[in-house]
């Protein structure tokens, strides 16, 4: 793992810990957003994973109903404590063990579905598209996005029909005759 890449997990480990106790959603999405510019650098996956953790939880997080429910603080807990381990791990450059308790937090997230009932398996793919989502917009191709999330290319492509990333407006769209030009230059004859 780069240098930069555990550096900024590790930021986000210790920033989400706090974040989880006091259930900050708001904080929590922006911190997803956090390592993504990692993933689109390096193409590293344990940013990714992170970012899909965070948002998921910031997605659970987001019942206000919930807020006081037992098993909700249980699960709490229960992810706050995996998320120590996760930390504690890499800063001792254990990466294989950084990995089993990142498998941890998601199985943890996604048995919280059969505990409660909240389709939780759906806020994971969802966190899953829209994180593919942000890094298409840092330049990836649909494809190598997909892969990096491990979602298929279609539902990554369903999703950015429906918002705008990636459309261009009068104001930032060039002209027919730009980019000639532009292509002209790129391939001189």
């Amino acid at each position: 793992m780069q240098k930069e890449v555990r550096r900024d997990i590790l930021q986000v480990l210790k920033k989400v810990q706090p974040l989880l106790k006091k259930t900050e959603v708001g904080k929590l999405k922006t911190l997803s957003n956090f390592t993504i510019h990692n993933a689109s650098i390096f193409q590293d996956t344990d940013s990714v994973s992170i970012s899909v953790i965070v948002f998921s939880l910031a997605k659970i997080l987001n019942r206000p109903r919930l807020e006081e429910n037992k098993a909700v603080l249980q699960f709490k807990d229960e992810i706050s404590a995996e998320l120590f381990v996760a930390k504690d791990t890499l800063e001792k450059n254990n990466e294989k063990e950084f990995h089993n308790s990142l498998r941890k937090i998601f199985l943890k997230i996604s048995s919280f579905e059969k505990k409660f009932g909240m389709y939780i398996t759906e806020v994971l793919d969802h966190a899953k598209i829209k994180r593919g989502g942000r890094i298409y917009e840092h330049g990836f191709s649909v494809g190598r996005a997909a892969q990096l999330l491990g979602i298929s290319s279609w539902e990554l492509m369903s999703y950015l029909g429906e918002t705008k990333i990636g459309n261009f407006t009068k104001d930032n769209a060039f002209s027919t005759k730009e980019r000639l030009n532009f292509a002209r230059r790129l391939f001189p004859a």
